[in-house]
């Protein structure tokens, strides 16, 4: 019996899958990607509350960076644009939803507003969509080197 019960434990652990980590190097293609990238520079990262906009399709989440350098906490708003989750491809629903941005930030639908804390820098990679809105230099330079230069803000 007692083998019955060990050989049960260890089936049932070698079902368990752990989180991946996508590593440290290079850009940052997906959500995961980017919070392994953003730990990876040495900041810290608190994934917080999730948010949800009518311009982005995607629910978002909140991430509150600190440490590493940076003036003040930052908040991150990442909205992943997984496959599975949209049904479709997520590298096509960034795209168009990057496009409803105009080069200030601002919502290009006219009647549209989004409102930002601070200067808004919106940044777009594969199948992830960051929204810094700060001053922090250290925060747009680290996201400009994980996901390229932002396609929309100030």
């Amino acid at each position: 019996m007692r083998w019955l019960v060990v050989a049960l434990a260890i089936t049932l652990t070698s079902c368990i899958t752990a989180p991946v980590s996508h590593g440290c190097d290079g850009p940052a293609n997906d959500h995961v990607m980017l919070v392994d990238r953003l730990r990876c520079s040495g900041l810290r990262v608190e994934i917080g509350d999730r948010v949800t906009t009518r311009s982005l399709r995607p629910t978002g989440t909140v991430l509150k960076l600190s440490g590493g350098g940076l003036q003040t906490e930052a908040r991150v708003y990442s909205f992943a644009y997984d496959d599975t989750d949209l049904g479709t491809d997520g590298r096509a629903v960034a795209e168009a939803d990057a496009k409803k941005f105009a080069p200030d930030g601002t919502l290009a639908d006219p009647g549209a507003v989004i409102a930002y804390d601070g200067p808004p820098h919106l940044y777009r990679r594969q199948r992830v969509i960051a929204i810094y809105a700060g001053s922090d230099a250290a925060v747009t330079s680290l996201l400009t080197r994980l996901l390229g230069p932002q396609f929309a803000g100030r």
